[in-house]
């Protein structure tokens, strides 16, 4: 019997859900929820895989696989002139942004810490 999925943490829920390529019909891939998650900590915000998997609350070796296929797909998307959809995924926001650290997402703790999404 599988294991029950873990689910991972995510700072807010992205407002863009669909980019369109400049020559449309060649298709779209999806990324996952999580996988532009974990490409905006690492590739964004600049933080390690180890702070960024802390964060996602997910281990640094699961980190890296949703980091590769994310990155993978962003690539084939670019390579080949693809829409990109995101959607889908194993995840929840999380209650507690660590925006301690000036989080980029959701701009909590740049003024104040009780500034709302």
């Amino acid at each position: 019997m599988p294991r029950n999925r873990k689910y991972r943490k995510v700072c807010a829920e992205f407002q863009h859900k669909v980019f369109v390529p400049e020559e449309k019909g060649r298709g779209y891939i999806t990324l996952t929820v999580e996988e532009l998650e974990a490409m905006r900590l690492c590739d964004f915000e600049g933080l390690d895989q180890e702070e960024a998997a802390v964060r996602m609350e997910i281990s640094r070796g699961t980190l890296q696989r949703i980091l590769y296929s994310a990155r993978h797909k962003s690539a084939e998307a670019l390579c080949e002139g693809k829409g990109v959809r995101i959607q889908g995924g194993t995840y929840e926001v999380a209650e507690s942004c660590c925006c301690n650290y000036r989080c980029k997402k959701c701009k909590r703790g740049r003024d104040t810490a009780s500034k709302e999404i």
